[in-house]
């Protein structure tokens, strides 16, 4: 991986594919005009976003869409109001499966298959991953299986 800055053409399609994704303005949130790009050498495409605080996040190649890292989900978390893409769980968690009796809250306008912030009821971070269920089957009272598959679990 070739780690460079991008262009400012670069930047702004980075930026409209977070508010694509995220909603407004989490594009500004995540890719600001510091960001360090990661370039796979054999297709020479943008693949990694790093930030200050190391890496933010990984496009996908299949969809070209964003798997959030902590440290992106965590300026994410400071620019969205609660619920907005989080899964509110009750603590603590032990593994990175989490079922539908453990999540409390979850934001209403997400897919299911979309990044999600996974936090507790505190709004701390606690990890991030991919909804598993879309958000009406995880309220039903008698939701069975996994809600959340988590990729990243804060330490």
């Amino acid at each position: 991986m070739r780690l460079r800055r991008p262009t400012p053409r670069e930047v702004e399609v980075l930026r409209g594919i977070a508010n694509y994704q995220f909603g407004w303005p989490a594009g500004e949130a995540l890719i600001t005009d510091e960001v360090t790009v990661g370039v796979s050498p054999a297709t020479r495409r943008i693949r990694e976003i790093y930030g200050d605080e190391g890496l933010l996040a990984v496009l996908r190649a299949h969809d070209y869409f964003y798997s959030l890292s902590l440290a992106g989900a965590a300026r994410l978390l400071r620019v969205f109001p609660r619920p907005r893409l989080r899964a509110v769980v009750k603590t603590p968690i032990a593994s990175k499966s989490i079922g539908c009796s453990m999540v409390v809250d979850v934001d209403p306008m997400l897919y299911a298959g979309e990044e999600v912030i996974v936090v507790d009821e505190h709004d701390s971070l606690l990890g991030v991953g991919r909804l598993r269920l879309a958000p009406s089957e995880i309220r039903e009272p008698f939701c069975r299986g996994e809600a959340v598959r988590l990729r990243k679990l804060a330490r």
